[in-house]
């Protein structure tokens, strides 16, 4: 991921608490900078403006979902010996518990950018929706290709509901950590939905 630190780091998380509180156009750099203990012009040692903070927010996401998501090499024996079901159920508490809070601060305005910035939009479309989809739809093949689960269904909606699925289940954790409420009920909805799914891909072909 890309480095933060220094001045550079205050400016990012300064940026990144007033972006999710009153949205990129309620932040102005004045108000970056007071929140960063710093003066306005010192911003400008470190980014051109407003639209490369929100830029470089934007890219810390995208490397840190990339960097916590386990790569299929590393997961050759869950891959060969863990139940499918339970392999996925493994992924998905790996990332709940990598989880920052500045990750789900930016989660929060990329969702409410997405709106007004096409750069936001594209994002989510991208990065949120499309390429974590593809991952486990490769994961999901490789299983078939070992006879581990079904292969005569469409393994690419199998992995877009996991994904829709675990999306909301993220927002839910982030709220519920927001809100000081246990997310005890939420990891059970995490459970039942892997098994939702799982049963219909480990359901022999008739």
């Amino acid at each position: 991921m890309q480095e933060l630190t220094g001045t550079k780091e205050k400016i990012f998380d300064a940026a990144v608490d007033l972006f999710s509180k009153h949205g990129y156009n309620g932040a102005s750099i004045r108000k970056i900078a007071y929140g960063a203990g710093i003066k306005e012009s010192s911003i400008y040692n470190h980014f051109a403006g407003k639209e490369e903070i929100l830029n470089c927010i934007f890219r810390y996401f995208q490397e840190g979902m990339q960097t916590q998501r386990a790569k299929e090499d590393d997961l050759a024996y869950e891959l060969e010996f863990m139940a499918p079901r339970e392999l996925f159920r493994l992924l998905f508490i790996r990332y709940l518990k990598n989880r920052n809070p500045r990750i789900d601060k930016i989660a929060t305005i990329i969702l409410a950018e997405q709106y007004t910035n096409p750069i936001a939009r594209d994002f989510v479309q991208r990065y949120m929706l499309r390429e974590p989809a593809d991952y486990y739809e490769a994961l999901l093949k490789t299983l078939a290709a070992k006879e581990r689960i079904r292969g005569d269904i469409n393994l690419r909606i199998a992995a877009e509901e996991l994904n829709y699925g675990f999306l909301g289940i993220i927002f839910e954790i982030v709220h519920s950590v927001q809100e000081g409420r246990d997310g005890a009920a939420v990891m059970e909805k995490l459970s039942n939905h892997v098994d939702f799914v799982f049963e219909r891909l480990e359901k022999p072909a008739r």
